[in-house]
């Protein structure tokens, strides 16, 4: 049996995702005889979903079979309960639950690698599965070999061994194993795929659904090649580094073809840890407004992050728009406003304290310094094109008679300028 050990050494303390399946209790019983010196350390986690009859049965199962092994064993009952009653998607709940403690124990036993059981079928099953949902344009085609989580990876080594293959060694070897009967059940998708699409492919002479995993090769092959070509375009036409704020240039990025655009975006999103996936859908909303005259846009908000177009710029940064608190001035100090800093000196006359410092309201105005007559704040901001998101950022800062003295950097009364100094602390956020 084809086994791929090549992803961890006789140094490392490995841990096995044993779900009492067929799958796993074979690569349990490898990793405890013909692969016993391939590592330092093996250690078992099992996960009981309390979904079945049988979960608590297979629960005790595992303990006592480990337990006979001498090898140490973690389980975690999951309460699934509020999910089923809420109507959600079960799976992907129970499979972040899952890897939410995984991390966790991950972490407690100092573990190097996690293996889990995926073998060739599944392997065939989710090609199958994504082409077919779409789901394969932006992303790899199939399960990887290695993927890699905070402080550990996983490795899956038995992606090159057939179900027949793993079904032989059990039957040879006599494992025991449970079997869940709601991988029968074709009314999930994956299941109908697994149990009736993929056979009746094999019966035609004609068709092989081997042939999947060498497009898995191709495609992958393709967007390594995709994805080397958006960052490459990032370091020449954005900010120096892929932190954010990052700035891109809007007609360099019009420029691009779509297939690029997309995977520029998915490559940015990612090195900035976002945690953010966009459909395709609304990429395409976000591209034809970077195509149009529109000189100021938000294409998309949240507590952390905000997606907008600025002028000539395409701005993926964190969020700074949570509105700030008023700030009362009493004395000459340094004061903080968001990343402004406010030095108010003895300059200062007495009698113009308190100062409030503020974001701006509707219908603001001050001022002008050496003619006659206002200007409203926004007229102000817009002839300076500052962007949108920093507009509410920009400290206002108002005397007791309630007069406008200054705002931002972009004015300061000329009877206060030598009362105070306002300065940008990122001035990477500021004027576009």
């Amino acid at each position: 049996m084809e086994v791929n050990t090549t992803e961890w050494d006789d140094n490392s303390h490995v841990v096995l995702a044993v779900s009492t399946g067929v799958d796993s209790m074979v690569l349990l019983h490898l990793l405890n005889t013909t692969l016993k010196t391939s590592y330092r350390k093996l250690t078992c986690l099992h996960v009981n979903h309390g979904l079945r009859f049988a979960s608590n049965e297979e629960e005790q199962f595992i303990q006592q079979y480990c337990r006979d092994l001498d090898i140490p064993l973690h389980t975690k009952t999951l309460n699934l309960n509020h999910i089923v009653d809420k109507g959600k998607s079960i799976e992907n709940e129970a499979r972040h639950l899952r890897y939410e403690w995984f991390d966790k124990q991950m972490k407690i036993l100092n573990g190097d690698v996690l293996i889990t059981a995926h073998h060739q079928d599944d392997q065939i099953e989710t090609i199958f599965y994504r082409i077919m949902t779409g789901k394969s344009t932006r992303s790899s085609l199939g399960i990887a070999d290695v993927s890699w989580r905070e402080g550990y990876k996983i490795v899956r080594p038995l992606l090159n061994v057939s179900k027949q293959n793993i079904q032989q060694y059990q039957n040879q070897h006599q494992i025991p194993f449970y079997e869940d009967e709601t991988n029968n059940q074709n009314d999930y998708v994956r299941n109908d795929i697994r149990n009736r699409i993929l056979p009746a492919i094999e019966q035609n002479a004609q068709l092989n659904s081997q042939q999947l995993l060498k497009l898995k090769a191709w495609h992958d092959e393709q967007l390594l090649h995709l994805q080397a070509r958006a960052q490459a375009f990032l370091q020449t036409s954005s900010n120096d580094e892929l932190t954010a704020p990052l700035f891109i240039s809007r007609s360099e990025f019009n420029a691009l073809d779509q297939a690029l655009q997309i995977t520029v975006l998915d490559v940015a999103l990612q090195k900035l840890h976002t945690e953010l996936v966009f459909p395709e859908k609304t990429y395409n909303d976000w591209f034809r407004q970077l195509r149009e005259n529109v000189s100021q846009s938000i294409l998309y908000s949240s507590e952390k992050w905000i997606i907008h177009i600025a002028y000539d710029k395409f701005i993926i940064m964190a969020n700074y728009s949570q509105q700030l608190g008023n700030v009362t001035i009493t004395q000459p100090d340094m004061y903080q406003f968001g990343h402004y800093n406010i030095e108010i000196n003895k300059a200062m006359p007495q009698h113009q304290f308190p100062l409030t410092v503020r974001t701006r309201k509707d219908g603001d105005k001050f001022k002008l310094n050496g003619v006659e007559g206002h200007k409203k704040v926004s007229r102000l901001l817009i002839d300076h094109k500052v962007r949108a998101d920093e507009r509410n950022q920009l400290p206002v800062i108002i005397n007791n008679q309630n007069e406008i003295i200054a705002v931002g950097t972009l004015f300061i009364k000329e009877s206060y300028k030598q009362a105070m100094k306002i300065k940008n602390m990122g001035d990477e956020l500021g004027n576009a």
